[in-house]
């Protein structure tokens, strides 16, 4: 519904102007009624309406001057000027001035209709001019909040351009990540609306639970995780315990909603760096929730004291799983499973530990069906309960026999025939990306160039269908190539190989190494020869 104001000193007029049309009918409410124009002012203050019909020779204030008062405070009113014809001319230059139309006394229905039905149209076409941009400046924050966690963050210049226009503080420099996990059991499989109603209702928790002297920033991250930035000016002001408010997310969410959550917490630190480090940090969290007594709140923290007994499942693993899955790439989906495989039984891992990194596995091919809008009554049919199954399989063999076929149904029932546009561009990027990795310039910029295309619209194809920005996949293709060397049993020179695989300091490459695999070079080659012996 559309506010209206009448504004004329006649009241004989304004009754006729109130009982004129069914107003409502057209979407439509009268809000206020004034005999002067400073009464109309006091209206607008008030009720905020979206039309003023205002007489042109109201007393105290004319209809002239009360329309160039509005323009000054409330640009977007639509003032429409009731008048004579003996004001005409008056009228005319009324519209110079902003007014969006003119109505002469007496009017019939029909022409009373044609002036409010115009004004309509274009107070309709500004409402959805608005709700665009605050769609795509949402759309675009969220881009660019997912960019700090991943390895394509902004630095220097163009990341305090982007703070300003999100209108956060360029001061804060002090960082904590927290990841909220919705837990997904063989009693609660929801569909895709109620997994966005779900998030919808974390994230607005999120943004009243938690106070701190900063800034704190919420948005939707990757593998249907909610993401919690806290940013401070110092290390002073980021409080040291963190886990109470989440703790009462937690509970409020149970208690009130339903379902449950896990939360994982990665340590604090300086500098926008420090932001990914945090968030993979809290992703590993989340991973030992198992290990930890199944605590609703883990702090990274509490996983590092116990790596020596739990030890350190590196993320990307179940990163190159879930692209795989999305690339319908059967092959990289069973080296990943037979890598996880390998990792359980070499580290002869605990039980719940073990359970820990099973149940993952399934969470993430659920997450999957979800994000290709099926059921998993449509993939697997009803009464599928596969947490019950990996606890009930006799051993682990037999329990990645079964995930290696939950994994083969929900590729076939993902497949989608005829390739889209952004697919056959994507696969062509990844084309040239496998070729060129060795370069180490390249970049996303070459990337695009070489499609014809423009960088963000790539970033975008390649967060759409993978859910991971350029950089990141770039960086995952070197890492294998780095493996498949280190593997290969030809004792290659470290430097030789970080040169082979796009990175000209191997300094560099051995840090990026050791983040994306757990381990650094040297310790994954001599595990690997230790393995083939």
């Amino acid at each position: 519904m559309y506010k209206v104001v009448i504004a004329d000193d006649e009241a004989v007029f304004r009754k006729y102007l109130r009982h004129a049309i069914h107003w409502d009918s057209y979407e439509f409410e009268i809000c206020g009624e004034a005999k002067n124009g400073l009464e109309a002012l006091e209206l607008v203050e008030t009720h905020s309406p979206d039309i003023i019909f205002a007489d042109i020779n109201m007393p105290f204030m004319d209809g002239l001057t009360f329309a160039e008062r509005v323009r000054e405070n409330h640009p977007h009113l639509a003032v429409i000027l009731v008048t004579g014809h003996s004001e005409f001319e008056y009228a005319r230059r009324a519209i110079r001035l902003g007014v969006v139309d003119y109505i002469l006394k007496p009017f019939t229905e029909e022409e009373l209709l044609v002036t409010l039905l115009k004004v309509k149209e274009s107070l309709d076409k500004r409402k959805h001019r608005e709700n665009r941009e605050q769609a795509d400046h949402l759309l675009i924050r969220e881009s660019f909040l997912n960019s700090l966690i991943s390895d394509e963050y902004s630095s220097g210049e163009e990341l305090h351009k982007n703070f300003e226009l999100f209108g956060i503080p360029a001061q804060l420099n002090y960082f904590r990540v927290a990841s909220v996990e919705i837990v997904h059991t063989q009693d609660q499989l929801p569909d895709a609306n109620e997994l966005r109603f779900r998030k919808y209702i974390i994230a607005n928790l999120l943004s009243d639970l938690i106070d701190l002297e900063g800034s704190h920033l919420v948005f939707n991250g990757p593998e249907g995780r909610v993401i919690s930035i806290m940013m401070t000016e110092s290390e002073e002001q980021m409080p040291a315990q963190m886990r109470d408010p989440f703790r009462k997310l937690y509970h409020f969410i149970k208690r009130h909603f339903g379902f449950n959550v896990t939360v994982g917490l990665g340590n604090p630190g300086a500098g926008c760096a420090s932001i990914r480090e945090s968030y993979m940090e809290s992703v590993v969290a989340l991973q030992n929730r198992m290990a930890l007594s199944g605590d609703e709140v883990i702090d990274y923290s509490a996983v590092e004291s116990r790596t020596a007994n739990i030890g350190f499942y590196p993320s990307e693993i179940n990163e190159n799983l879930l692209l795989h899955l999305r690339l319908h790439d059967w092959d990289g989906i069973q080296a990943d499973l037979n890598e996880i495989y390998d990792y359980i039984r070499e580290r002869n891992l605990s039980g719940d530990y073990t359970y820990m990194i099973l149940a993952g596995l399934v969470s993430l091919c659920l997450t999957h069906i979800y994000e290709v809008e099926k059921t998993v009554d449509e993939v697997f049919g009803s009464g599928f309960l596969p947490y019950r199954e990996i606890r009930n399989k006799p051993s682990l063999e037999s329990t990645f026999e079964w995930l290696s076929g939950m994994y083969l149904a929900t590729m076939n029932a993902s497949g989608s025939g005829k390739l889209s546009k952004s697919a056959k561009l994507l696969s062509l990027a990844r084309s040239y990306i496998d070729q060129q990795y060795k370069n180490n310039e390249l970049k996303v910029e070459e990337v695009s160039n070489h499609l014809y295309i423009n960088s963000r619209y790539l970033r975008k194809i390649f967060k759409n269908e993978l859910g991971l920005s350029v950089n990141d996949y770039i960086t995952e293709v070197r890492m294998q190539k780095a493996k498949d060397l280190l593997s290969s049993g030809n004792n290659i020179r470290l430097s030789d190989i970080s040169e082979m695989v796009g990175y000209s300091d191997p300094g560099y490459f051995s840090k990026t190494f050791k983040k994306h695999v757990g381990l650094s070079p040297s310790e994954y080659e001599t595990r690997k020869s230790r393995l083939s012996e």
